[in-house]
């Protein structure tokens, strides 16, 4: 089991930057930011076969493959530094790369790389070589890697997954300076599924002894009490609220808000979907998610008969969207998907319900919370 070991993921634009800063922010943490996205992104290809363009899908209907499936395969997945050594130059010029390393840090770090390390084994082994500090704890955080937590818990990694209102994190991602984070625009069904399979995972892993799932509006309007509670479920020493959130370099991190500039720690974008959406779409992500805002304590409107008819009458309002996603494009197949699996929320629990939910688990708990 790998000890002291830390993992930081979420969708884009839902706060993992600033979690990741304020563990990094602690005397005992190391926290590397997204230093080696196309490693997660390359292995997870592989898997499928290596002709999917976007491998860190949003799991919804996948049946190619069962999560245990994937476990096994990171278990038994080796590396060496010659096969490394092109995917990190690769992200020499990849903007979703945050943490560069020069190729003297890279070739250390591979030395230091077993020929009996796993994929967890690897991620940790570059996240020790590659720290920026001494520490007692190291870590890193990538998006929308969700998929990675349930195996690398199961080699002894503690991991977060940070939860935000889908409403702001679709506002977030096609508004303001979004493009500058999350790139070409995606569709907003493709959007929807990847935070639903956010949260799924999030419930699936809820009461596992080294994970722990925030929102991102606890961390910014209650930040001490929310460090609180990832400390004692992680058994980290008591962390603090540092006075300056800081980069990696030591500069004062001015934060990545698609809206506004501001310093550190700042609740200025919990609700601005309700200042820059609009309201069909605002409407939309409601109904498509309403189960796990219900679960999750954020305000709804809807009733599941209501959601069904916003549901039949939404067309995509974003143009310019980025290729290669068609399958989630708003068709009728798509919305008929949609409001079947919300019929099926208060249903049985069943040997569907990982095709629908993710985790048998998952539909459980949105199922004993749901107020249609």
């Amino acid at each position: 089991m790998i000890e002291r070991a830390l993992f930081v993921t979420g969708v884009q634009r839902s706060g993992t930057t600033l979690l990741e800063k304020l563990l990094g922010a602690q005397k005992s943490i190391s926290m590397l930011s997204q230093p080696f996205p196309l490693l997660f992104t390359d292995v997870k290809r592989d898997f499928l076969g290596g002709d999917d363009a976007y491998p860190l899908g949003h799991l919804f209907l996948e049946s190619r493959y069962e999560p245990e499936q994937f476990a096994a395969f990171l278990g038994n997945w080796r590396t060496t530094a010659e096969e490394l050594e092109p995917i990190f130059a690769r992200m020499e010029h990849y903007s979703g790369q945050c943490t560069r390393f020069s190729a003297d840090e890279r070739r250390k770090a591979f030395s230091q790389i077993a020929s009996t390390d796993d994929f967890a084994a690897v991620v940790s082994t570059l996240d020790r070589a590659l720290a920026h500090k001494d520490a007692n704890w190291f870590g890193s955080k990538e998006t929308i890697c969700e998929e990675y937590v349930p195996p690398l818990l199961d080699r002894g990694f503690h991991c977060t997954i940070i939860l935000r209102d889908p409403r702001d994190f679709v506002t977030s991602l096609n508004h303001g300076r979004g493009n500058q984070y999350g790139g070409a625009r995606k569709p907003t069904l493709f959007n929807i599924r990847t935070w639903r399979k956010s949260v799924a995972i999030a419930l699936a892993m809820k009461g596992h002894p080294r994970f722990h799932h925030c929102r991102y509006e606890d961390l910014v309007t209650d930040t001490a009490p929310e460090l609180e509670r990832l400390a004692a479920a992680f058994g980290l020493e008591a962390m603090t609220v540092p006075s300056e959130v800081r980069d990696a370099s030591g500069n004062p991190w001015r934060g990545n808000s698609s809206h506004a500039d501001y310093e550190g720690i700042s609740p200025a974008s919990v609700g601005i979907y309700r200042e820059i959406l609009h309201a069909t779409v605002a409407e939309f992500v409601e109904a498509a998610c309403l189960p796990e805002l219900q679960f999750l304590g954020y305000p709804t409107s809807q009733t599941r008969t209501g959601a069904i008819r916003v549901l039949q009458a939404f067309t995509e309002p974003y143009s310019g969207i980025r290729g290669g996603m068609e399958q989630d494009t708003i068709t009728p197949e798509n919305i008929d998907f949609e409001i079947r699996r919300l019929e099926r929320v208060p249903a049985s629990i069943d040997d569907e319900s990982r095709r629908w939910f993710l985790f048998p688990q998952t539909h459980t708990q949105l199922r004993e919370g749901f107020r249609p």
